[in-house]
């Protein structure tokens, strides 16, 4: 049986052919081949046949490389590039295709195959670069066997795969001195068995079992020894005896469908049955390779990088040495990073290369500052190539025609930043390459990188053109999932682009390119000093500008997603540009592209290590995070094999980081708008500021001269005798949307403007409104200089929040103004009015602010930012004028158009009438005089007790004039009260101007009801407060408590009105309550003096009187009435009155004590015809008291008797209560009709005049005071210096000293500093603080003491003694009512022993004998009515008997009662009741007499009383019978003597206490 040689060449050989021309070591091109290189040795032609399932299972997905220097780095998909070996290129040719039929199936061969030697050669030994960072060599070598039975292995098979490995060991196990530096190239090996079926080999396991072999198998393998198979013999052939060592076999077995006819072996040929594998094992097996590429492509790779890390750490320890070569050790490290990024580790790619570019920098800095003789070589100055090309472009413009006939040079093409523009890695490796050329490349890579992290477009396009199929190949390498590499179902499809990647570059893009151009200039300049030529400068900025708008529009090119979905601004010129605001105006409506982008991963990937910035950072990084899948596949130089099943990645979606992107981008369009406006100048073409600025009035300022400095005229002589001119001022310019600018000034405006709207819509999708409106505000000036002034007030509509109450400068002050023409020519009134309020505004702040020295040291090329050139010169005056066309009010900040508005706080009385004024001052800072209607002042209470605010105004318009302006204020309330100054309204026409110097707080109640919060918590500074006081002669108003007070009626409150120098002709009396329960009843109310009459009382709260003569007093009284009790009143009082002078307000809030400052406590005593009642009079505070009379009145029914009257008057002290007892006896006219008459009750009135010691004292010391003031020079004063000495004397000088002044008569009123002067003399003017400190402190000099007599010494009035009170003292009346009682007994327990002493000693009886005593009860009915006493005593007549029981109570230690100790007995009115009674004392001593207790005895009712309508019993809740007993022997005593007949007693020293000793006794009979 013949059977196919296992080295005939393929078809697949020979279609590989072509590759081989493209070595797979040749040197790195300028872009990274983003993908690792395989190289697999196929001499049995199989790799088409396997081609597909292995390319269905690339890119390797989830690698994981942990080296010991570095974290865990996580691979999400690498790229395999396949590609055949070199060896097969000689037989390639020679051989027959794999894939045709098989030339064995024909008897013989028309050719002879290669022989094992020519197979097995190895390919010459390729001369390796002198840098190891050029070279890109396979990571993984593969050699595809096949081999089909035992005998074939042993007998060719093994000994070929042994030469081949043999020839390709890699440096990491090869022994000889070049491993070490060939690591630059390591690789690892891997053996692929291919079983094909019908084979014997296809009958054998995966394993050495022997049940699973077939028994034909048997018969034919009886002459091998061991039953082991092909796979596990290569394994023991090839594979390292070692732990650590990763198996380099792995076995495939191939479908019969699969493998063309003529490769499978003949029917006659075939041994044995074939093992056929389900799907799932299949699927093993192919798994099983996938991860030894893994392990050993990670192999491969952590031996190149630690060979290029040693490297590296070598090189730049030699920096410092002679010899040592920048651009050598940077090629060196550009390899590690190029050897990154291969296998997607692109953040530590472009880590290296930030590291490489910081190099750079130090390079060039020494290079400049050292010259030639630099460390680490000298790069150029200038660039060759751009030299002959910018010397080309000026060569052509001295053309006639400037060099249009003849295509244009240029130094850029549309994508100026590209690594592969020039062979940039040769020019480094010749030490040939310029500054500029070294930082384009790097960036370039840079660029690209970033590109790569972000899931650009242009990355995903070009990765993808590198790994498309190549010509011959018959199956994609790509798999066809290729595009949705480790997305998820459920995620987005357009989020697979990395916005913060995109951000970062953008951010970088704008430095890079900003140091490029002056890097640009620069060249250009030294390479024409060279050259000993001179470049015009209008040449050079051409070149500059044009490169950098081309390296601009390139990043943004390169950036452009559906992510940020904007669109372009279109410009319709003819129909001008009101519609273009749809964008601005209504960012929500912008049409959002929602285009589909797949997640392609088509590079190779990894989770982000590295942290941008924007990116948010946790604590941990990414790679320290635990996997999807939890395998770890190298790990520091170890391979650990846990496969794992594939499993979907539960890596977090990052954020998007939209607002930072289209930042970034907003930034660089910035860039390009202000190249086109510089390109613009040159034409002499302006736009935006710089076309409208000029019209507008500017100030000439001087600039300074540099007296070194030749003239520029001479200059451009100079220059244009030396160097050549150009023709014409676009020469250079070669990007093309700038040559499509510059065709016309309409196509340069339309390009202005859309640039300018694209960056407004990149600010908005930022979040950046305030960047994006300035912008605006550049379209607005464009639009104002063409006419539209619709659209350019759209485009201010949207800039209004910008109007803040910051400083403005010139510019945007100067878009006021033009905002307010375009409302104005747009008959747009109200916002007419509010932007030149606003503009006026930004004026006013610019000339309130004080100019420092940094306002002059802007310079005069920015001269336009000084704000003192706004004119606003007729603005004020043309706004109060218009604002009379506005149908309402506009109210805007004071302080925004005046400065130092301040309101005096001291008041100034007018002279003829009631009322005050106070001056409002401020600074007018702008141009015009206008004329305001009326100013007005608001003050509000800076106490909680008064909560009526104040208005004060102007009574006729005034001219404001530019300056400092004062005016007064008048008010014509009268009042006395501290406030401040709540609002200061200015109104000019319809324009009015507020200032609130303190913002009042707001505070919610539980019923989420909003109220202001009272001024007194706004901490108000005292200098900013005002106190408010009336003239001396001014109207005043009093409420007090009414002097007398019956307990019984109503309690009414006085009122006393005085009208000072008033002659009033009306007046209204407006009484609210401020505490709550009180009702005063004002229609009850009466006048005390005839003098005024009431008018109306009909209005509940309101009292109108009459007129009142000047200088009178008029008292009036008010009921009121307490639904709870309260300690004192609060009631707040306003007073209107018309005089001949106007109307007049008088405002006051009351606080008036309401408590009784005394209490009255009676007791009274009943006797048989007489009842005797004893008051106490204490205080109820600590005031005390002076009683003046006191005095119970009788009644009809009741006659009293008192005590004599006292002649002085009688102190009652907290601790010293004052006692009266008055006789009560019964009217003996009324008391015979007392039966047929029911008495009143038995109500007395007592009556008690008295003075509180605090009101007498504070009356007489506040007279003393008063009459010192009105006769001082400080009597306009005397208000508010009376009622501040009243309030310091309540709260200071009184509460201390009562009882001194009630027993001493006297008040210390302490210092002038006790007292708390100082706050109301700085309330005062300045011009009187003075004086009346002097005046104050000279009193309190005078009146240490104030004598306080009770009879006043009427020759020395002013000597320190105050006068009798001016108030008359206070009147209580209490109504005392009588007690009754039902029954009253009067019992005596009289002794009838002859031993009974006289009357004036007391009885004497003897222990143990008994002593005969009588007790003798009666009682009386008339202390009650005899109706009481017939309900209660159930009698049907008053004269019925009653049943009583008498009890004798005695202490049974002292007494033994002998007889009825307890009797009933029955007793008419008047009726005594004798009963004898033994008593027998037991104790010696002087013992009281026992007690008696008498108690009536009522039978119970019975029931049919109950149902006639009888009396109630008192059981049943009737009324109860009351009894009172007089025992006239209470408190009579007796003598008990012990019973003996002698007595010895021993009498020892008499001065000795103790000394008289009992010594016996003998007792009596």
């Amino acid at each position: 049986m013949n059977t196919p040689r296992n080295g005939a060449p393929t078809q697949g050989a020979a279609e590989d052919g072509p590759r081989q021309t493209q070595p797979s070591a040749g040197v790195m091109d300028g872009s990274s081949s983003s993908k690792v290189t395989v190289e697999y040795h196929d001499p049995s032609g199989l790799f088409p046949l396997i081609q597909e399932q292995l390319s269905a299972r690339l890119p390797l997905r989830n690698l994981h490389w942990k080296s010991p220097s570095r974290p865990l780095r996580s691979i999400d998909s690498l790229h395999v590039d396949l590609i055949p070996s070199t060896d097969l290129v000689h037989i390639s040719t020679a051989a027959s295709p794999g894939l045709a039929p098989s030339t064995a199936s024909q008897g013989t061969s028309s050719s002879p195959g290669p022989t094992s030697t020519e197979i097995l050669r190895p390919p010459g030994k390729e001369r390796r670069h002198q840098i190891p960072g050029l070279r890109q060599t396979p990571y993984l070598k593969i050699y595809i066997l096949r081999c089909d039975d035992s005998d074939t292995y042993k007998a060719t098979a093994r000994k070929q795969v042994r030469e081949w490995v043999k020839a390709h060991t890699p440096p990491s196990q090869s022994s000889s001195s070049s491993s070490t530096q060939e690591n630059h190239d390591a690789f690892e090996w891997l053996i692929l068995h291919v079983v094909v079926p019908d084979t014997p080999a296809a009958s054998q396991p995966r394993g050495s079992t022997s049940s699973s072999t077939t028994g034909g198998e048997k018969e034919k393998s009886r002459w091998t020894r061991g039953t082991a198979t092909i796979l596990e013999k290569l394994r023991a052939d090839f594979n390292i005896s070692s732990k650590s060592a990763p198996d380099r076999i792995a076995q495939i077995r191939l479908q019969k469908n699969a493998v063309p006819a003529h490769m499978l072996p003949p029917a006659s040929a075939a041994t044995g049955q074939s093992i056929s594998e389900n799907p799932q094992e299949q699927e093993r097996a192919w798994n099983d390779v996938i991860i030894r590429f893994k392990t050993l492509i990670l192999l491969s790779f952590d031996l190149r990088v630690s060979q290029y890390e040693e490297d590296v750490r070598e090189k730049d320890s030699q920096r410092a040495l002679p010899g040592w070569n920048f651009c050598t050790f940077f090629i060196l490290k550009e390899g590690l990073a190029r050897g990154f990024e291969s296998v997607g580790l692109v953040e530590d790619a472009l880590l290296g290369y930030d590291e490489l570019s910081i190099g750079l920098d130090s390079i060039v800095r020494n290079q400049a500052n050292e010259g030639s003789q630099t460390q680490g070589g000298v790069l150029a100055n200038y660039t060759d190539d751009l030299y002959r090309q910018t010397s080309d472009i000026l060569k052509r413009s001295q053309k006639d025609d400037g060099g249009r006939k003849e295509p244009q040079p240029r130094i850029h093409d549309s994508k100026p930043i590209d690594a592969r523009k020039k062979n940039y890695r040769d020019l480094i490796l010749s030490n040939n390459i310029s500054i500029f050329d070294f930082r384009c490349y790097i960036f370039a890579r840079q660029m690209s990188l970033l590109l790569r992290l972000g899931n650009a477009r242009s990355a995903r396009s070009d990765l993808a053109s590198k790994l498309q199929p190549r010509p011959n190949a018959r199956v994609l390498q790509r798999s066809v999932d290729d595009v949705n590499v480790g997305a998820k179902a459920d995620v987005q499809l357009d989020e697979s682009e990395d916005l913060y990647s995109f951000a970062e570059l953008c951010s970088r893009a704008l430095n890079f390119i900003t140091f490029a151009s002056r890097l640009l200039r620069e060249d250009l300049r030294n390479g024409a000093q060279a050259h000993n030529v001179k470049f015009p400068d209008r040449l050079i900025d051409n070149l500059v500008r044009s490169w950098t708008f081309a390296a601009l529009q390139q990043i943004l090119d390169e950036t452009t997603t559906s992510s940020l979905p904007i669109s372009k601004f279109s410009n319709d010129i003819a129909s001008g540009s009101s519609g273009k605001m749809r964008s601005f105006g209504n960012h929500n409506e912008e049409q959002k592209l929602s285009l589909a982008e797949p997640k392609t991963m088509i590079y190779p990937a990894r989770s982000s290590s590295l942290a941008f910035g924007g990116r948010s950072a946790s604590t941990e990084p990414p790679y320290a995070a635990p996997t999807a899948s939890g395998q770890v596949v190298y790990e520091n130089g170890q391979y650990q094999d846990r496969p794992a099943p594939g499993q979907e990645s539960t890596t977090p979606q990052a954020k998007s980081g939209l607002q930072g992107f289209a930042s970034t981008r907003a930034q660089l369009y910035v860039a390009e708008r202000r190249i086109l406006e510089h390109v613009g100048k040159s034409l002499g073409w302006t736009i935006g500021w710089d076309a409208i600025l000029p019209s507008y009035p500017q100030r000439e300022d001087l600039s300074d001269v540099d007296l070194h400095e030749e003239s520029s005229s001479g200059d451009e002589n100079a220059t244009s005798k030396e160097g050549l001119t150009v023709t014409s001022p676009t020469v250079g310019i070669s990007a093309a949307a700038i040559v499509n600018a510059v065709s016309s000034i309409e196509q340069f405006r339309q390009f202005y403007e859309s640039l300018s709207d694209l960056i407004v819509k990149h600010y908005m999708a930022a979040g950046q409104a305030k960047s994006g409106e300035s912008i605006l505000g550049d379209l607005a000036v464009v639009r104002f200089e063409l006419g539209d002034f619709a659209a350019a007030a759209m485009y201010f509509g949207r800039m209004a929040s910008l109007f803040a109450e910051t400083r403005w400068n010139f510019v945007e002050a100067t878009m006021l103004r033009m905002y307010a023409q375009c409302l104005k020519k747009l008959n747009r009134k109200d916002e007419y009015v509010r932007t030149l309020l606003d503009l006026l505004a930004k004026s006013a702040a610019s000339r309130k602010t004080i100019r420092t020295f940094v306002s002059n040291a802007i310079g005069g090329s920015k001269s336009w930012l000084d704000d003192d050139k706004v004119d606003t010169a007729g603005l004020f005056e043309e706004l109060i004028d218009f604002s009379r066309q506005l149908p309402y009010d506009v109210s805007v900040p004071m302080g925004k158009y005046f400065g130092d508005i301040v309101v005096e706080p001291y008041v100034r009385h007018f002279d003829d009438k009631d009322g005050f004024q106070l001056r409002l001052q401020f600074r007018h800072v702008l141009e015009d005089d206008v004329e305001i209607k009326q100013a007005k002042v608001r003050l509000t209470s800076a106490t909680s007790a008064q909560g009526k605010d104040i208005w004060l105004e102007s009574s006729d318009p005034i001219q404001l004039n530019k300056g400092v302006c004062r005016m007064w204020l008048g008010s014509n309330v009268n009042t006395t009260n501290t406030f401040v100054v709540d609002q200061i309204r200015i109104e000019a026409n319809r324009i009015v101007f507020l200032h609130e110097p303190f913002t009042k707080a707001e505070a919610t109640t539980p019923l989420s009801i909003i109220a202001s919060v009272s001024a007194a918590a706004l901490k108000a500074a005292k200098k900013s407060r005002i106190l408010c006081f009336p003239r001396v002669e001014a109207f005043q108003t009093r409420l007090y408590l009414s002097r007398f007070i019956h307990i019984d009626k109503r309690r009414l409150i006085e009122i006393e009105l005085s009208s000072g120098w008033n002659d009033m002709q009306r007046a209204e009396i407006r009484l609210k309550s401020g505490s709550a329960g009180l009702r005063l009843r004002t229609a009850d109310v009466t006048a005390t003096s005839s003098d005024v009459d009431i008018q109306d009382k009909s209005r509940p709260g309101v009292i109108a009187i009459a007129s009142m003569r000047p200088n009178t007093t008029a008292t009036f009284q008010v009921p009121y009435e307490l639904e709870t009790v309260l300690p004192e009143l609060s009631i707040k009082c306003e007073v209107e009155y018309d005089t001949e002078k106007g109307t007049f307000q008088y405002y006051s809030s009351f606080t008036i004590p309401i408590e009784l400052p005394l209490d009255v406590n009676v007791h009274d005593h009943f006797k048989n015809n007489s009842l005797y009642s004893k008051f106490n009079i204490k205080t109820s505070n600590q005031y005390p008291l002076e009683i003046l009379d006191i005095d119970l009145d009788g009644s009809e029914e009741y006659d009293v008797q008192g005590p004599r009257r006292f002649k002085e008057n009688v102190l009652v002290l907290p601790r010293q209560p004052m006692a009266m007892t008055y006789k009560i006896t019964k009217a003996s006219e009324r008391a015979k009709r007392r039966q047929s008459k029911v008495p009143d009750g038995g109500s007395l009135a007592l009556s008690v005049t008295y003075r509180c010691m605090n009101e007498d004292a504070r009356d007489r010391v506040q007279e003393l005071f008063t009459r010192a003031v009105e006769n001082s020079q400080v009597r306009r004063l005397a208000r508010i210096l009376i009622a501040t000495f009243t309030d310091r004397l309540e709260s200071r000088v009184l509460p201390q000293q009562f009882e001194k002044i009630a027993l001493l008569d006297k008040v210390h009123m302490g210092s002038f500093e006790d007292m708390g002067w100082s706050e109301c003399i700085d309330s005062l003017p300045q011009a009187v603080q003075e004086e009346t400190q002097k005046w104050l402190q000279k009193w309190h000099e005078d009146h240490k003491y104030i004598l306080l007599p009770s009879k006043a010494d009427i020759g020395t009035p002013d000597s320190g003694t105050a006068l009798p009170s001016p108030h008359p003292p206070r009147r209580i009346i209490i109504t005392v009512s009588i007690p009754q009682t039902h029954i009253l007994h009067t019992a005596s327990l009289s002794i009838q022993s002859p031993r009974h002493a006289s009357s004036s000693f007391a009885a004497i009886a003897i222990a143990g004998q008994p002593l005969v005593t009588e007790l003798r009860i009666k009682h009386t009915r008339r202390w009650a009515s005899p109706s009481s006493l017939m309900a209660a005593a159930s009698l049907s007549s008053q004269d019925d008997p009653i049943e009583f029981v008498y009890t004798v109570e005695a202490n049974p230690e002292m007494w033994l009662v002998a007889g009825q100790r307890r009797a009933h007995f029955t007793a008419r009115e008047d009726e005594e009741h004798k009963c004898p009674i033994m008593l027998i004392p037991l104790k010696a001593g002087n013992v009281l007499l026992p007690s008696v207790e008498i108690r009536a005895r009522i039978p119970p009712k019975t029931e049919q009383k109950r149902q006639s309508g009888g009396p109630v019993p008192v059981e049943e809740g009737g009324e109860q019978l009351n009894c009172e007993t007089d025992l006239l022997s209470y408190g009579e005593s007796v003598m008990v003597v012990p019973n003996v007949r002698r007595s010895t007693v021993g009498i020892g020293n008499m001065n000795l206490p103790k000394s008289t000793v009992w010594l016996e006794s003998e007792g009596g009979l």
